[in-house]
């Protein structure tokens, strides 16, 4: 009769995108503070990468971002750093979220629908 919906996928898809974001800040913050420059240029790119989902999905209003990464580009040497370090400040004030999204996926997911 009727088929009743499964909620495992969207909470697989929370609980990854919960995990991308702290394991790129991570990795970015290890890398730059540890002077690992690959792990930093991973890791920043994961931030960098979410951020630009993020905006695309209407989550994120690209302005301020976008802002603080151009002031960043010019006050930081190189330039990529500062691109990651405006993303990266967004990602640290998300922090709890993102470890709500690994911990209950289930509670996002109910507070979404």
């Amino acid at each position: 009769m009727f088929k009743r919906k499964s909620n495992a996928v969207p909470k697989a898809i929370i609980l990854l995108q919960g995990l991308f974001e702290l394991l790129g800040l991570a990795a970015f913050l290890a890398g730059y503070f540890g002077d690992v420059w690959w792990l930093m240029m991973a890791g920043g790119v994961l931030v960098v990468l979410d951020d630009v989902i993020e905006m695309a999905m209407g989550i994120l209003n690209p302005l301020f971002p976008l802002l603080l990464a151009a002031v960043l580009t010019v006050v930081l040497t190189p330039w990529y750093v500062g691109i990651f370090w405006a993303s990266a400040a967004f990602k640290v004030l998300g922090i709890p979220t993102s470890l709500l999204k690994v911990a209950a996926p289930a509670k996002v997911l109910a507070k979404a629908t």
